[in-house]
């Protein structure tokens, strides 16, 4: 039985969401570089993923954040890069917690949990075909031994 908590795993404003986000743009300007290595685009992010009723918890690594955020998605709009996900997926209640102009905050209610979950399905499962986005289990990825100030260190 899968439960639901109200508040994620981890803290949502930690070092290293900070980290990120303060290095944003080099993480950007170097998106083709991060996203051909698997080191650089497994790197996990403490604080991000999609924490949902009947879903569970779903890990984002920096590879899937940044091809959220790059492909016109609703994970970053307005200036807003969502980086976490908590709701139902059957009422459409979220909380969606993004950063924007150097603050984090929350959104509740909007985007709906489902608007922000089927993008964020078909990017972890590398699917092909959007239609089939809830039938295909997630995969278990390897996480990297990297963190985000490494990567840092290395894009510099």
């Amino acid at each position: 039985m899968i439960t639901f908590r109200a508040a994620p795993k981890e803290p949502l404003n930690n070092e290293e969401i900070n980290t990120l986000f303060a290095n944003i743009d080099l993480v950007m300007a170097n998106v083709d570089r991060i996203l051909q290595n698997d080191a650089y685009r497994n790197i996990r992010v403490k604080g991000t993923g999609i924490d949902g009723i009947y879903i569970g918890h779903i890990n984002l690594f920096l590879g899937d954040l940044i091809r959220l955020w790059s492909n016109g998605s609703p994970w970053q709009n307005e200036g807003k890069y969502y980086y976490h996900l908590g709701g139902s997926p059957l009422s459409g209640m979220s909380f969606c917690t993004y950063w924007q102009d150097g603050k984090t905050g929350c959104d509740k209610g909007m985007p709906s949990f489902c608007t922000l979950l089927k993008p964020a399905c078909i990017v972890v499962k590398d699917i092909k075909d959007p239609e089939h986005t809830i039938s295909v289990p997630f995969p278990q990825r390897q996480v990297s031994e990297l963190s985000i100030s490494d990567l840092l260190n290395i894009l510099q």
